[in-house]
């Protein structure tokens, strides 16, 4: 599917993936009650033993839902208005809820991350992506991340994060970890030096029965864990043709408010190497350069090297959530894209711009010592 149009089979493959989230969520809820009524009707030492082990394994099978990095910069509707203000005009744009956060961060790219389970959402500007683009390209990057955001935001896309995040914890639960202890190796010293007679004999095989034990009991939890990774592998595909339907659907929300030329522009500057980050890294090791300024004033590639970029990487997406960049340029080049009526104010853009750039000098060292140290 290379269009917004949603095929019977993607219909399909949604109401499969919600229906095996419904019953990942039930099964967790009946291993709860079945552990209080354990605890309830048992008595003596066994009822202790349950309820410790009980409440470990639940305290790891709650979902957790994701958190937003904690190194991003919150933004408030106080100090940066005019920022607020276009996220809720392209939110109102694109008919999604606005996000309950806004936070500006040295990361590539501007993401909307859901947040808990109640429909919240965070947006995290992506600052170099933003310095790198044009006005209408923030627009159209910005339009599509909300819009896109939606499906993961709406009552199915917290049922399907629930699940994933409950099968996420039964799978690490069951995840071999393997421990060296002191006593291990104070084993492989006294081996060493004694040799494998006499005491080292003895000590030397003690150890290796006890590694023999630790084998076979991480083979076991792997074989236990074949049904959890099954069913979080079988999730993740039903519920994939939903995402990349909502990314090619954000496309074209995106294209009527900003325009085809804008969108398909935001597309290709990540497409191989991401516009102004060679720039950046050069900057990032030249002492005294700006690595701001640097991405602002690097060179654009010709079209002919964007489509040629395009050409070589016919598979490449942005993540495992969204259909291939080339499938999502050849959708609108298409021309199938809605006509809209709705617009943002340059000034809006602008002011928006004038704030986010002011926030540049106190992430400038950051960026720095994460492109030449990595962000770690």
């Amino acid at each position: 599917m290379t269009d917004s149009r949603r095929a019977p089979s993607a219909t399909l493959s949604a109401v499969a993936a919600v229906l095996l989230a419904l019953l990942v969520v039930l099964a967790l809820l009946a291993l709860a009650v079945g552990w209080v009524a354990v605890l309830v009707l048992d008595d003596g030492v066994s009822r202790w033993i349950w309820g410790v082990l009980g409440a470990l394994v639940l305290w790891r099978l709650v979902p957790r839902p994701a958190r937003v990095d904690r190194r991003a910069v919150a933004t408030s509707r106080e100090e940066q208005p005019a920022v607020h203000e276009l996220v809720d005009a392209v939110a109102r744009e694109v008919g999604v809820a606005a996000p309950t956060r806004v936070l500006v961060d040295t990361v590539a790219a501007t993401r909307v991350h859901p947040t808990g389970y109640l429909g919240g959402a965070a947006l995290v500007v992506g600052l170099p992506e933003w310095t790198a683009l044009d006005p209408g390209e923030r627009v159209a990057g910005l339009a599509h991340e909300l819009r896109c955001s939606g499906v993961r935001r709406g009552p199915a896309g917290i049922l399907v994060r629930l699940a994933g995040d409950v099968l996420s914890g039964a799978r690490t639960i069951l995840t071999p970890v393997r421990a060296v202890t002191a006593d291990r190796k104070a084993v492989e010293q006294a081996t060493s030096t004694m040799g494998y007679y006499g005491p080292g004999d003895e000590m030397a095989g003690n150890l290796m029965r006890r590694q023999a034990s630790a084998a076979v009991g991480g083979a076991g939890m792997q074989v236990v864990a074949v049904p959890f990774r099954a069913l979080h592998a079988v999730l993740d595909r039903a519920w994939r043709p939903t995402l990349h339907h909502a990314a090619f659907e954000a496309d074209r929300r995106a294209a009527a408010l900003a325009g085809p030329a804008a969108v398909r522009g935001w597309l290709l500057a990540g497409v191989g190497v991401p516009r102004g980050a060679t720039a950046a890294h050069n900057a990032a090791r030249t002492p005294g350069a700006d690595v701001f300024l640097a991405i602002e004033a690097a060179d654009r590639p010709a079209p002919t090297e964007l489509r040629s970029r395009l050409e070589a990487a016919p598979t490449t997406a942005v993540d495992a959530d969204h259909p291939p960049t080339r499938q999502r340029v050849a959708a609108l080049e298409a021309g199938d894209v809605p006509v809209g009526d709705g617009w943002v104010e340059r000034s809006t853009v602008t002011a928006a711009d004038v704030e986010l750039f002011r926030m540049r000098a106190s992430l400038a060292g950051r960026l720095r010592d994460e492109l030449v140290h990595g962000r770690g």
